[in-house]
């Protein structure tokens, strides 16, 4: 008898080299592809080492979602377990479109000093530049449509915006269109630096 008769193998269907990760089918990264991501990201972004994060891949809704030390995540979306409650982490959901870049977008939610820029920059902003900045992200539209409140959907427009600005997830027209004042672009340019010069 076969080894595959003997086993029930030639009943197993094939299955494809895919694994669903996110919307629609992803494909399975290799088994480097945390410590890659991670030593591309810090390569270029000196600063993500800093914040000491953890890097696993899993299933959810968008690209990717941190998670800040002592933060077990939402009831739909936990923190996944093998992730220490005491170190930042992040799952990603989109391995094959998830850039360096991308990963140091998510260390903006954590780091200290990004999140220095930031309150600066909410505090800084005149309503007609808000107003370009709701236009422009995403993340405002869907945090009211997820009933997170005006504040929490400005939250998440301004991060989008530092994002945009210090990674170039925004056109540079776009960045451009908000018109950042000299005192708000200086921040936002020493945030970049800080960013790539971290500790070299």
């Amino acid at each position: 008898m076969a080894t595959d008769e003997l086993f029930g193998m030639g009943s197993v269907p094939q299955l494809e080299p895919f694994e669903v990760t996110g919307l629609g089918k992803e494909p399975m990264p290799s088994p480097a592809y945390s410590q890659e991501l991670l030593s591309k990201a810090t390569e270029k972004y000196p600063f993500v080492a800093w914040n000491n994060p953890l890097v696993s891949v899993g299933k959810g809704q968008g690209y990717a979602e941190t998670f800040p030390p002592g933060e077990v995540g939402a009831p739909d979306a936990p923190r996944p377990q093998a992730m220490p409650l005491g170190q930042t982490g992040v799952e990603v959901y989109r391995p094959s479109q998830f850039t360096p870049e991308d990963m140091a977008a998510e260390m903006l939610h954590v780091d200290k000093y990004a999140n220095q820029v930031r309150d600066y920059l909410r505090q800084s902003i005149t309503p007609e530049q808000m107003a370009k900045i709701k236009a422009e992200s995403l993340d405002y539209q869907e945090s009211i449509n997820q009933g997170l409140g005006e504040d929490r959907a400005i939250q998440n427009a301004i991060d989008a915006a530092l994002r945009g600005y210090a990674v170039g997830q925004w056109p540079t027209h776009v960045n451009e269109s908000i018109g950042y004042t000299p005192e708000q672009k200086t921040q936002l340019d020493a945030l970049v630096n800080y960013m790539k010069n971290f500790g070299r």
